[in-house]
């Protein structure tokens, strides 16, 4: 019995089958119209030889500049980008190819304008959102904000984020970034592919990424930022050279004279520090954690020589 992808895989066969037949009719009867009916194009042997000696000369020429070019894109912009000048290059060349052809047939430039213009308004409503994804691919291609395997966080109006609207308990003093954060997999014509942070594969239109505010994490070091409560019985005044003398030892700082510990908030019963240091790498969850672990230490401790 065939699995799950098989079937998948006939139906996408079958479809594709189907829109290619449907394709070469539609070519056909306007190929017929055209020569035989309304006389567009004027047809003769001498006219076809002339279009295929220049349909085939273009077609070489075409393709031999575009392996050069391909050549020196990977070079400069990498292997995946390169091949997306690639795309961009031969769209534009057999644009300008079937504009050459047409004009040896013999179309008048008026005729050719009308129909062009016709073509364009229709093309331009049908995919204006694909055409938007791949201008905007374009854009992310020669702009550069972000390279494959860059750690980003963007943040969009198009994708909301739900986050806490009641602060729990005194932790939450400072603003959230409503974005999302991943590392990018892919750079298409038509998407950006990221990894989440969380696992996930996220792929957005580019014309939302073209928009959207960049927020690189590619960094060597980066402040991290960590807050315990702690009970009040322990006086701040010990706990804050303890916690500063053993997070200055911790594995992530990579710079122990950064280290900061204040308090930051106080109840009647337990107040909260906050612990800043300049830490290793570009994730703020492994350094956070540690620092966490040497703060639980040190509590502990001072909790068991209160009388």
């Amino acid at each position: 019995m065939a699995s799950t992808e098989e079937k998948r895989s006939l139906v996408r066969l079958i479809v594709y089958s189907a829109v290619l037949v449907l394709l070469i009719i539609l070519v056909g009867i306007a190929l017929y119209y055209t020569l035989y009916v309304y006389h567009i194009v004027p047809f003769s042997l001498e006219l076809v030889s002339k279009l295929a000696v220049a349909l085939a000369l273009g077609y070489v020429a075409i393709e031999f500049i575009g392996r050069e070019i391909r050549s020196l894109s990977v070079r400069v912009f990498g292997e995946r980008r390169g091949d997306m000048v690639l795309v961009v290059y031969r769209f534009v060349t057999y644009v300008l190819l079937a504009l050459i052809l047409l004009a040896i047939a013999g179309i008048s430039g008026t005729a050719l304008l009308a129909g062009g213009t016709f073509a364009g308004l229709v093309l331009g409503l049908a995919g204006q959102t694909v055409l938007s994804n791949i201008i905007a691919g374009i854009m992310l291609i020669l702009s550069r904000p972000y390279e494959v395997e860059d750690r980003i966080t963007f943040v969009t109006w198009q994708y909301g984020l739900i986050v806490p609207s009641y602060p729990p308990k005194l932790f939450s003093h400072e603003s959230l970034m409503p974005g999302y954060s991943g590392r990018i997999l892919d750079i298409g014509l038509l998407y950006s592919e990221i990894k989440l942070d969380d696992g996930p594969t996220m792929k957005v239109p580019n014309s939302v990424m073209v928009v959207a505010a960049i927020v690189s994490h590619e960094l060597k070091e980066r402040w991290v930022r960590t807050k315990y409560e702690i009970p009040v019985a322990i006086d701040p005044k010990q706990l804050i050279p303890a916690l500063t003398e053993i997070v200055k030892k911790n594995e992530w700082v990579s710079k122990p004279e950064t280290v900061s510990v204040l308090v930051n908030a106080v109840t009647s019963t337990i107040y909260i520090v906050s612990i800043d240091a300049l830490c290793s790498g570009s994730f703020e969850e492994p350094p956070r954690s540690s620092i966490l672990l040497d703060v639980m230490e040190v509590v502990k401790r001072m909790r068991i020589s209160i009388p």
